[in-house]
């Protein structure tokens, strides 16, 4: 993640730590929110193809528009998503921003496949 600012990259590793029950704080409701917000983020960089269904090209869009979203119902839920998760709203959309505008994204989706997959 090496265009990927200190901060948000250090709220990655934070949710990875948590999400792989390395903290204290790992209650089991926060690692479901913290999912949650990881595979968001999983939906709004998936790269796109020639011949992907449209549903897929809108859930990409939503995804995305969630974590921008600063006004009304969807940017209520992200924050109510943030709250649980224990991450600021604000911490996790410049963690988003850095990460779609990225040239790491397959990297960082890599990441969060295997902080998603671990058992």
């Amino acid at each position: 993640m090496s265009n990927i600012q200190s901060q948000p990259k250090d709220l990655f590793l934070e949710i990875e730590q948590a999400v792989l029950n390395k903290t204290q704080q790992s209650q089991p409701e926060r690692i479901l929110f913290l999912s949650v917000l990881l595979q968001a983020l999983l939906d709004a960089t998936k790269p796109e193809t020639l011949k992907e269904p449209e549903d897929e090209k809108v859930a990409r869009d939503q995804a995305k528009a969630w974590f921008l979203a600063s006004v009304g119902v969807t940017a209520e839920d992200f924050n109510e998503v943030c709250d649980l998760a224990g991450v600021s709203p604000l911490r996790m959309r410049s963690f988003a921003f850095q990460v779609l505008v990225s040239q790491d994204i397959p990297f960082v989706r890599k990441r969060i496949n295997t902080v998603l997959s671990f058992k």
